[in-house]
């Protein structure tokens, strides 16, 4: 992500946060639109017991999802916004949540899952695709499991110049030859939203 697009991100949602000071919306999400994604996610396997890495953690909604579904997790949540890691910090506090660009500096840790949700859906990135490709990448790495995210397909009826969309053959594509053979894609499961499980 270039230096523009990421002022431009951390801009929206330190507004966000300012103007609806709590909540799914201040991630741009209605309360029924994040929980339908999340309950999604999960699908990625087990989670009992497993160290989670939650990458565009936002003020931490996913956590207490986790917390409300598993006995026991490890949670990590890492965001670029300075102001929803302190707010997520403040909620959460026996969570683990820091203020890192994974492009620029590595996790400070290795996590069984990794998950990513709604982050490839800004339309205030540059080059929306590349910067998933490199994102999903890099957090691959970084988990010794599997990784679940989510984007808007480009097969849509209609879309929203602030939001960004991407081709799910080029994606799926781009996961089987440069991470793992073990991809699964569910495309259009509701709305125009595709999830993607890639395992190790």
């Amino acid at each position: 992500m270039d230096g523009a697009s990421k002022q431009r991100v951390v801009d929206n949602y330190r507004n966000k946060l300012l103007k609806f000071k709590e909540g799914p919306a201040v991630g741009g999400w209605s309360l029924e639109g994040q929980l339908f994604r999340f309950e999604r996610l999960v699908r990625l396997g087990q989670l009992d017991n497993f160290k989670i890495l939650d990458l565009g953690c936002g003020i931490g909604d996913f956590y207490t999802y986790l917390t409300g579904r598993y006995n026991k997790i490890r949670y990590t949540g890492i965001d670029i916004v300075p102001e929803l890691i302190a707010y997520a910090k403040d909620i959460y506090p026996n969570a683990n949540f820091l203020c890192h660009d994974i492009l620029q500096t590595d996790p400070i840790d290795n996590f069984d899952y990794a998950f990513i949700s709604g982050m490839f859906n800004n339309g205030e990135i540059s080059n929306c695709t590349a910067f998933l490709k490199k994102i999903v990448a890099t957090a691959f790495q970084h988990c010794s499991r599997g990784l679940a995210f989510n984007f808007i397909s480009t097969y849509v009826n209609y879309s929203d110049s602030e939001m960004a969309y991407h081709d799910p053959v080029e994606i799926f594509d781009f996961c089987i030859k440069n991470l793992s053979k073990k991809v699964m894609i569910d495309h259009h499961y509701e709305r125009c939203d595709v999830a993607v499980f890639v395992y190790k």
